[in-house]
């Protein structure tokens, strides 16, 4: 069996006083800036380790598309705590804390419609989503003061601005917590465009929210691809006809391979995400690739 990420120890928390801290037990500040080194794309990568880790993407290369919860940021532990906190505190599972691998399986990623079905199978839906409402707002409590870029972020950023693609931020979060995160990380100008499933015929992991961001970007789904980190995120995104890169942060690369991941990575600055970019930089210098 594939070994659960610990989302209590990496990073590990504590919440005194409602406030969230990380392993180092400094707070993050809210207007912090995370300084990415510059990742060079070296030319001496094997042409087999290029092999391996190339994404299907048919020239040219127009968009990149990204989730947002456990995506942009690492914000699982903060939705793990709410969720643990507040089940616990109406007695769900007995009043027996949920635990990260039962969040992992049946809470994240998914969209809070279905996880009323889930959670609350006996509640009238007025009821559950009252609850879910609730857990929300203490998510963005705690995020509004806590939430940093994935590591490496701000240079892909960079390397899909420098290339001129299209770019739209697709995700089950509500609205308020995906402008909130958006705005935190100072993306509103990159991101183009912002899809959330509710809002959407189907939500993840049904391909609508992909679907509808492609075709409002006018790209067909064989000149883009995804970013994602949730199971039912990858399947969206490979039913929507995109080759999907997991972030294997929290989830098993196991079961987001199984999911259909073209390959894991652990965040932005994963060797193996820039030799798949420096593929795709390569074909673009020969021409093959015009954006």
């Amino acid at each position: 069996m594939t070994a659960l990420l610990s989302l209590s120890s990496v990073p590990s928390y504590v919440l005194p006083n409602n406030k969230l801290f990380y392993s180092s037990r400094k707070k993050i500040s809210k207007t912090a800036t995370v300084v990415v080194p510059r990742m060079s794309l070296s030319s001496s990568t094997s042409n087999q380790h290029k092999s391996k880790y190339s994404l299907p993407v048919d020239a040219p290369l127009k968009a990149i598309l990204f989730d947002i919860d456990g995506t942009l940021c690492d914000s699982d532990p903060i939705h793990y705590y709410a969720f643990r906190e507040m089940l616990q505190e109406i007695g769900f599972n007995g009043g027996t804390p949920i635990s990260e691998e039962f969040f992992i399986k049946n809470i994240s990623g998914m969209h809070n419609d279905e996880l009323c079905r889930v959670l609350f199978p006996d509640w009238d839906f007025t009821r559950a989503i009252k609850f879910m409402d609730d857990k929300e707002d203490m998510f963005r409590r705690i995020a509004s003061e806590q939430l940093k870029p994935l590591d490496g972020l701000e240079e892909v950023c960079k390397w899909i601005e420098d290339h001129g693609l299209k770019r739209a931020a697709v995700t089950n979060a509500p609205r308020p917590n995906a402008e909130l995160i958006i705005s935190m990380l100072g993306l509103t100008d990159f991101f183009e465009l912002l899809v959330i499933g509710s809002e959407c015929e189907r939500a993840k992991p049904f391909p609508d929210p992909y679907l509808k961001a492609l075709q409002e970007l006018g790209v067909s789904p064989k000149n883009a691809f995804v970013f994602e980190d949730s199971i039912s995120g990858i399947k969206a995104g490979v039913a929507a006809g995109m080759p999907v890169v997991g972030l294997g942060l929290r989830n098993p690369e196991k079961l987001l391979s199984d999911a259909g991941a073209t390959f894991v990575i652990k965040d932005f600055k994963d060797a193996k995400l820039w030799t798949a970019l420096e593929v795709l930089e390569t074909e673009i210098l020969a021409g093959k690739i015009e954006t």
